[in-house]
């Protein structure tokens, strides 16, 4: 696990899906995702992945979680038919880069938030954080999937 650190990100347009439940079930909202961006071919306005999360598992049930399987678009993108747009905030981000299967992302998740914020004097915002996924799960193998975790930080 490689150290936080504090970085200012712009705000964001995400086009993607709304999703309430476990968040491993994110891959299949991202398919769902991607299927509507092929067929409406707009892969040449797409600038990355990005998921974004509003809860903690460990203290909201499973069926609760919510999230959004999203990817990176201007800010003028008008999103299609079954997709909807998230604004994501800017500013000052605690920012943690995870190498490895995205099952270990709960672990960095519970070290950034019960280890680093208590410690660090920060608060989050009241803001979803988010995965900048910075490769392709499906033609990367687990162990070099890379996933940059942002988290708003409050001003």
């Amino acid at each position: 696990m490689s150290d936080v650190t504090i970085t200012e990100k712009p705000a964001m347009t995400l086009v993607g899906m709304h999703h309430r439940g476990p968040y491993p079930e994110m891959g299949g909202v991202y398919q769902k995702v991607a299927g509507i961006i092929s067929e409406q071919g707009l892969w040449p306005q797409i600038q990355g992945a990005i998921g974004a999360a509003w809860d903690n598992p460990d203290l909201v049930a499973a069926a609760d979680l919510r999230s959004f399987a999203g990817f990176h678009v201007a800010d003028d993108f008008d999103a299609p038919e079954g997709l909807d747009l998230l604004h994501l905030q800017g500013g000052e981000h605690a920012e943690l880069l995870h190498i490895g299967p995205y099952e270990g992302l709960r672990s960095v998740y519970g070290y950034l938030m019960g280890d680093w914020f208590p410690k660090s004097g920060r608060q989050h915002a009241d803001a979803p954080t988010y995965e900048v996924y910075l490769n392709d799960p499906t033609t990367t193998a687990p162990a070099d999937l890379k996933t940059l975790i942002c988290a708003p930080l409050a001003a």
